[in-house]
Order: structure tokens, then sequence, then C-alpha cells
């Protein structure tokens, strides 16, 4: 399968080979060819994002990946062949790497890098090798590969609407049956809305939503077989399981039914998010915006764009457990979302058929970013403005965005302490938002990501010296949840000392010296770590990237002329070894 990269001496790696063909001989035979011909192999921060991202999903169909990525790093890291460069933008990423000799880029057809090629189409001199189901091709440019080999076009089904309906519609009592012929009965109805029905079934595992007449078009038809295909069974996504018949006829799916209220009623203000939570402070907030991007990007390495987000299409349970609800809407391959919510879409797409074009990552990384702020400032939208325009669609066409960087002006922030959530964002955040939101940039799904794990790691280690800056909204008068910054970081210290002193106890018994392994950096802008406070950092930097999505700028930069590089940092991923 891999015999055409042996000649190459390093490939720039996607995640989505790992995640795609690591339960299998392909990926040993890979494993093996990279380590018995010594190649190079590079790989971004994104790589590792998005692998946290699949093991907190801890879905059963993912279970071989953690074993395969511990074989394949500690491999790359014995021979010195691992190298990183600190950047979740692919366009920096490509820029970095697109000069290495001998190279070629790795990927799958349904590889978020992939798209990402295929949309922006950076400038690399070397080969693209695409793993498909046929095998591998090889393309000699990023444009080849592009006009060769494009993505499919949007499915003829998309304009198809025709119904696929039943005269009876199944009701409580009755039993339907699946395609592989299980037999579910409906016991009790539980919500009723436009489309359908949900009722329970007497497999406790499972809930069935039966359409109403008139609603199942074959593109709705064909994506749910998809999605049934795909075999995703983590708990948090709620996405169909079986699909269910009726007297012979298509009327609905099964999924795992969901827990809590949706985010709409949580993030709703002040009163809302208190009565409901209490006890939450900025840590909580921001773990729930960490799991909710974290399956957004799942889905998109499966191919899915979720395109209707907004708040009411996910519930939540608790700051670690949400559920991402009405997944029948969603975009898979070429059967494009039919829907969307203006409030959370890029204004490029606004009054356009959402049914007769396949969205791009680059319109769903607007709504990840919509998501961020209301999530960060608690339901609030980033364009409801104080004595502003009439309607919030001005205010959005307008690019009103009331907050400055240099919070100079707060006239027109709304009442009730926004402001003061704006000033305690760390600034890295504060800068990506502003520009989007008032500049009309743009950043990746999974910069967002980084950037709130960054938030949030400050926030788990109570690096700010004002309480304020964890309460859900600071300098407030109002009942809120606070935090004793000197007494929880004198408990954290008491930790951190006992732990040194066991780690000291250990030390001594230990027989034999620890072993390390020697990693030199190779290349002026590449990192030869896989993390960690020292590890090396690119040279060249980019004022549109924030410096959370490529690592902290005091690191000492990698120089070509400097050929006595310091003792490398002990290399550690992601605690799997």
């Amino acid at each position: 399968m891999f015999e055409g990269l042996s000649n190459y001496l390093s490939i720039v790696l996607d995640y989505s080979v790992v995640l795609e063909y690591s339960n299998g001989v392909w990926f040993d035979e890979l494993t093996n060819l990279i380590e018995d011909k010594g190649i190079d192999c590079y790989i971004d921060d994104t790589f590792k994002i998005l692998h946290r991202c699949v093991v907190q999903q801890q879905d059963p169909k993912d279970a071989y990946v953690q074993g395969s990525m511990r074989a394949l790093m500690q491999s790359l890291m014995a021979t010195n062949t691992l190298h990183v460069v600190h950047t979740c933008n692919t366009e920096y990423f490509v820029e970095q790497v697109k000069d290495l000799p001998l190279c070629c880029i790795l990927t799958t057809r349904k590889g978020i890098f992939t798209k990402r090629l295929y949309e922006r189409a950076p400038e690399f001199n070397g080969d693209v090798a695409l793993i498909t189901p046929t095998g591998l091709k090889i393309f000699h440019s990023i444009a080849e590969m592009i006009r060769d080999y494009p993505l499919p076009s949007i499915s003829s089904l998309a304009q198809n609407n025709t119904y696929i309906d039943c005269d009876g519609r199944a009701s409580i009592d009755d039993i339907v049956i699946s395609t592989e012929g299980d037999r579910f009965t409906l016991t009790k109805r539980l919500s009723g809305g436009a489309e359908g029905m949900v009722f329970l079934t007497d497999n406790p595992k499972y809930v069935a939503k039966i359409y109403h007449k008139g609603v199942i078009t074959p593109l709705r038809w064909a994506k749910l077989k998809k999605l049934t295909e795909l075999g995703i069974t983590s708990r948090g996504f709620c996405t169909p399981q079986h699909l269910l018949y009726f007297r012979g006829v298509p009327v609905g799916y099964t999924m795992f039914i969901g827990k809590g209220t949706t985010l709409s009623n949580v993030f709703d203000g002040p009163d809302a998010m208190i009565e409901q939570y209490p006890d939450w402070t900025r840590l909580d907030v921001c773990e729930t915006l960490l799991s909710l991007i974290g399956k957004y990007l799942y889905l998109q390495m499966h191919d899915i764009i979720a395109g209707d987000i907004q708040l009411k299409n996910a519930l939540i349970a608790s700051s670690t457990e949400q559920y991402l609800i009405d997944m029948d809407s969603v975009q898979i391959g070429n059967l494009p979302c039919p829907v969307g919510t203006e409030d959370f879409t890029d204004p490029r797409l606004w009054g356009m058929d959402f049914s007769g074009f396949v969205r791009s990552l680059e319109d769903e990384d607007y709504s990840i970013a919509m998501l961020v702020f209301t999530i960060l400032f608690c339901g609030l939208h980033p364009y409801a403005t104080r004595n502003g325009a009439e309607t919030l669609r001005e205010e959005i066409l307008n690019r009103n965005f009331p907050y400055t960087l240099d919070n100079s002006n707060t006239e027109h922030i709304p009442l009730g302490g926004y402001d003061h959530i704006w000033e305690y964002l760390p600034e890295n955040l504060r800068v990506m938002l502003y520009n989007t939101f008032h500049e009309g940039k743009s950043y990746e799904a999974v910069c967002w990501r980084a950037a709130v794990q960054e938030y949030m790691r400050d926030l788990e280690n109570f690096v700010y010296d004002d309480p304020e800056a964890y309460k859900l909204f600071p300098c407030e008068n109002i009942k809120q949840a606070t935090v004793d910054v000197e007494d929880v970081r004198a408990q954290l210290a008491a930790k951190l000392e006992a732990k040194k002193a066991v780690d000291e106890r250990r030390t001594e018994v230990r027989n034999g010296e620890k072993k390390t392994f020697a990693n030199a950096p190779t290349g002026r802008f590449v990192s030869s770590s896989v993390g960690g406070s020292n590890s090396y950092r690119p040279e060249k930097s980019d004022g549109d990237i924030p410096a959370s999505t490529r690592g902290p700028s005091s690191a000492p930069a990698i120089s070509a002329v400097n050929t006595t590089p310091p003792p490398p940092p002990k290399k550690k991923f992601f605690g799997l070894f």
C-alpha cells in the first residue's frame, strides 16, 4: 500500500490517517515503513488537539486509536524523527514545511486538513499522498490534487422535493422494525415538534424519532443512512443508530437520549445561569465550551459539518456532559444541511438556499466563533449593543462589535457586567474575538479550542490574582460563586510538595539512570519536541495568529546558524506514555 512513500525523506502527517486507519494492517505497514526508512514526520498542534478530542469522546469504535498512536509516537521519538510545528493554522503550518526536500503530505479524503487544503490551496513544493479506498493516490502538488481529484459536487438528492411516506403513522404500542430486523415497540411519547415525535421504546438504550407525513425526503433518508453507517456511539451525540420502518415504509430512526436542558435555557444571563448552576465559576464555563468545541471537531473529523449550530441544538447536564441533538439535519459529505440560524450563520451565506450548496469548514468557523463568544458571555450575542441600531441584523451587517481591545469605550456594551467579562478575558482571546466580529477575519475551529484551552489552564492554575477573574459575572453585586485565590494556591502548593516528596522517594530506590531521548531540532521553523513549556517555537510570527495557537513567544527560537542546540526537553505525548 505505502511502497510509494519509501523514496521520501519526510512526511507531513495528517491526524486523519491515525483516526481512520489505526485498526488495520495498513497502519502497521506505515509505521514499519517510517521506522525502517528513517523518514522524518512533521505534525502541528492541531494533530495533538484532534487526538485529545477523539480520546475525550470515548467512542468504542475508536478503541484502537490510542494504542496505534502510542506505538507510532514511541517509534518516532525513539528514532528522533518526530517534529512539531507549533501552530493550529493550516496555512501557517504548510508555509513552515513547504520547502522540506523530498517531502509529501500524507492525508485522507475526509480529513479536516485535506479540506483546508482544498479550500485555501496553500503553496507547497512537495507531493500530496492521499489514502483512498482503492489505494494511495500521489499528486505532485496541492493544485494538481484539487484539479484532478476535486471534492464531490452536491448530491442530486438535494433538489429532490418528493417525499417517502406511508398513510399510517406509527404511535404508542406500535412496533417499528429496523433495517437489520430489530423490533422496537413505541411505549411512551416524550416530545413532539414540527418534524415528528420522539417516543420511548421497549429497549431502554434507545428512543425513536417518528416523522410526520411529508417530512422524509430522499435527501433526509440518505443522510440518515450515512449517519447510521458511521457507527458513532459516543453518548454525547444523539446520532441515528437504526433506520426504522412501519408497514415496510421509512418512518424514522432510533437514537440515544440526551440529558439535561438546552444550552439556551442555561446560558441566558445572570438569573438563568445562577439559578441552574449556583456553584459555577469561569472554569466551568470554559470546561463546557471546550467540551462543545471538541464535539463539533469530532464531527468534522467524520466528514460532518453541523451546519445549524445554535444553543437550542445541544443539551447540558453538567460542565463535562453535553449532548448534540437534532443531528438529522447535519451536512455529511456532499449531502447538505438545508437549515440554518441567521444569528449563528456567516452573513456571507444569508439569503442563500442552504439546501443548494455544500458548506465549507470556513463557513462553520464563524458559527464556532459565535459559540465561543456566546458561551463565554453567558448567552449574550456579540452584536448585542446598547443604544444601537433597531435590529440585530443591522448590527451584524455593520460589524458593530461594541468591545475594544484597549477597553477605551464601553458606551455601547450592554449593562449587567458584560464589560467586565471582556476585561478579564486573556488578551489572545480578546484579539481573536475582536478580529472576527469587528475586522471580519476568520480562525479555524481548532484555533478557538486551543485559545480556550489556554484560558482554562490559567484558571485551573489560578494565575490571576484578582478573585473577580473567576466569577461568572465579574464586579457584579449579585450572589454568585467566588474563589479564595490565596487559599486555593496554598492547597495546590501543598499537593505539589507532597507529589515531589513521593517522586523523590521513588527516585532514591530506582536502579540505573532514567532513559532519555536525544532529539535535537532539525529545520529553521520546526520543533523536535512534542510539547512542554521548554519546547522550541517557530522563529517566524504571524500577527493575525494569536500566540496561544503557536505557543509562548518567549521560548527560544531555532536558528539555522546555531548548530549547538540546548539540551532537549523531556518528551511526553498527552500522558499516554
